[in-house]
């Protein structure tokens, strides 16, 4: 069973500790997910649902990023939030590399109970971060690779939310390693690869 974790030490610090030990899923936190270890955001996703299989098994996912810029070459990590419809509760998981950094409550979701049915199932993200990003890259007419980048999605838009990324749709941001250069931000949708550049 998952127990909450407090913790004093910065995230960054957590995670880069995690990583840099190569460390098991935290003791309590979650069973062990059989499962293939890689970079990738989906290659991550099954270690997120076993986070959550004991304490929220009806969890739904709301959102993925990056957990920080990233450098092209290096593996993100990855943060997954999920929502409970039972108990209308907000978690964060932290994953990178197929392995679980921790989870993290996060109060509650706020969604009225008839939007719930409106959040997607994770079978039709068919678009994985490493394609989306490709994709992302070519669109974005850039020379190079970039310096870092970010990249999300959420499967749910919601009614606070006032910008302008949708649903289903990977948001890639790309920071040119060349000075005076444009930062580049990329849709990448989730479920067909159709790339188109923000303006």
């Amino acid at each position: 069973m998952i127990k909450e974790r407090r913790t004093r030490l910065s995230l960054a610090v957590v995670m880069m500790l995690a990583l840099a030990l190569g460390t098991a899923p935290l003791p309590g936190c979650a069973k062990k997910a059989a499962v293939t270890s890689g970079p990738t955001a989906l290659a991550n996703l099954s270690v997120a649902r076993s986070a959550l299989s004991t304490i929220a098994p009806d969890a739904k996912l709301m959102s993925v990023n990056t957990y920080m810029r990233t450098v092209p070459g290096v593996a993100p990590a990855w943060i997954f939030t999920f929502g409970s419809p039972s108990g209308n509760d907000l978690f964060r998981v932290f994953a990178a590399g197929g392995k679980l950094i921790f989870v993290q409550k996060a109060g509650g979701v706020g969604l009225a109970e008839s939007a719930w049915s409106s959040i997607p199932g994770t079978d039709i993200w068919k678009i994985d971060s490493d394609a989306a990003y490709t994709k992302a890259l070519a669109a974005s007419g850039a020379r190079g690779t970039p310096a870092t980048y970010g990249m999300g999605f959420e499967t749910i838009k919601s009614s606070m939310d006032a910008s302008a990324a949708a649903p289903m749709v990977w948001r890639v941001t790309l920071t040119p390693a060349t000075g005076g250069a444009a930062t580049a931000t990329v849709d990448v949708n989730a479920t067909t690869g159709a790339a188109t550049v923000v303006k």
